[in-house]
């Protein structure tokens, strides 16, 4: 919230406020230097370190950050800078890491404004930024550059999906993302395909720069719609795998932002005139809220609750930190998400809680039972929140089977 000019600063006590956050006026020095300790906070390890026995400064680890052009993943790259630019000051040109941005391309399935590219946008960074950071882009279709990943898409459409994932590699870059999403239905399963693409590139650029750590924008605000959203979705179980900081695939994850509101980074955006960089692809929610999306319903939820009451997303994130991670040691991993799976298969899970023959008669009772039970085929384990992204996906070049309708009445019918 902006305020008038005659009032103090809190902090400094000298200069004029000019924003007002969680009920604290701030002038622009002080809530710059908020943020950014705020940031630095999380980042602590992340300093010039030298040998103790030559006095020379030791090799910087190498980050990632996964750049979406929007004001909290700018605002995050604005801080990285800073802290590079002062370390290098200090230090005599030295710094505490090196600094790697990557943008995930997704114009192919939704295009940006008229007249914006996203490339040129990085380009512009690049040339302004290139003494501190190295920027990739990355198209969104790379995700099928190599046709083992249909794997991912692949199931019969029956009643209790039987996954089956195809063994043809033939199809080497005849396969683009808009034809998996068109075969989604609904516009919550198609973004969270989409977000598993997205994760699934970062991933992937950081093992190839040998990155050891993948920094990422998201906010307090995004921190607690995720923590919701992954509920909804039946990911619940993931939560604390998902958003603490730690290791995931052999990479360290670090969310530096996580006391950080939305509203803040987009202000600070505004106050380090770096708005031009803001590009968004023109996603339009629908104003009908039946036709909204998990995201956009918490998006929306959030946005007015850290209006008036930030602690309650602070108690969202925090109470979500405090859960137990229960998968980070699972033998198994999800197909199509990667994220750790419990022992128990989610798929037989929902064939055991279902009813597929009639009750045994007295006489079946009394039968002693000598078929010795089949034992289960060896199958790729799919979690409940992608068996319920992609259930009855169906796509043009993959021969899938469905029950005719006989079949499935045939199933259920009591004898």
């Amino acid at each position: 919230m902006t305020l008038e000019p005659e009032t103090p600063c809190r902090r400094c006590k000298q200069n004029a406020a000019i924003y007002t956050s969680r009920k604290e006026p701030f002038c622009k020095e002080c809530f710059v230097r908020f943020l950014r300790g705020k940031q630095r906070k999380q980042m602590a390890d992340y300093k010039v370190c030298y040998d103790p026995a030559t006095s020379s400064p030791q090799i910087p680890p190498r980050i990632l950050l996964a750049l979406s052009l929007s004001e909290s993943s700018l605002s995050l790259f604005e801080m990285l800078v800073s802290l590079l630019h002062e370390q290098r000051k200090m230090h005599r040109g030295n710094s505490g890491f090196e600094l790697f941005v990557v943008h995930v391309d997704q114009s192919e399935v939704y295009p940006y404004p008229t007249g914006v590219d996203p490339k040129s946008v990085l380009e512009g960074i690049r040339q302004t930024y290139n003494d501190t950071c190295t920027t990739v882009c990355t198209p969104l279709g790379d995700f099928f550059a190599d046709a083992r990943s249909l794997r991912h898409f692949q199931h019969d459409v029956s009643d209790i999906a039987d996954y089956s994932f195809i063994e043809d590699l033939t199809l080497d870059g005849t396969v683009t993302v808009s034809d998996v999403l068109c075969n989604i239905r609904d516009r919550t399963s198609k973004l969270d395909i989409l977000q598993t693409m997205r994760e699934f590139l970062v991933l992937k650029a950081a093992k190839e720069l040998q990155c050891t750590t993948i920094v990422w924008g998201d906010t307090m605000s995004r921190l607690a719609e995720k923590t919701l959203s992954l509920t909804a979705k039946g990911r619940g179980s993931v939560i604390p795998y998902v958003l603490s900081d730690g290791f995931r695939n052999g990479i360290y994850n670090l969310y530096p932002l996580r006391e950080v509101l939305r509203a803040e980074a987009e202000e600070y955006v505004r106050m380090m005139n770096i708005s031009q960089y803001v590009t968004k692809p023109s996603i339009k929610p629908p104003n009908v809220l039946r036709m909204m999306t998990i995201d956009d319903l918490l998006e929306n939820y959030f946005a007015d609750i850290e209006k008036g009451f930030p602690s309650i997303v602070s108690t969202v994130v925090r109470t979500a930190a405090k859960l137990t991670d229960q998968v980070a040691y699972a033998s198994d991993n999800c197909a199509i998400c990667g994220l750790p799976c419990d022992d128990t298969s989610p798929e037989r899970w929902l064939q055991d809680i279902t009813v597929n023959q009639s009750a045994p008669s007295h006489d079946a009772n009394n039968e002693q039972d000598t078929v010795e039970p089949s034992k289960d085929e060896e199958k790729s384990i799919i979690c409940y929140g992608c068996l319920v992204a992609t259930k009855g996906v169906t796509f043009p070049w993959i021969s899938t089977m469905r029950y005719s309708k006989k079949e499935t009445l045939d199933e259920y019918e009591l004898h």
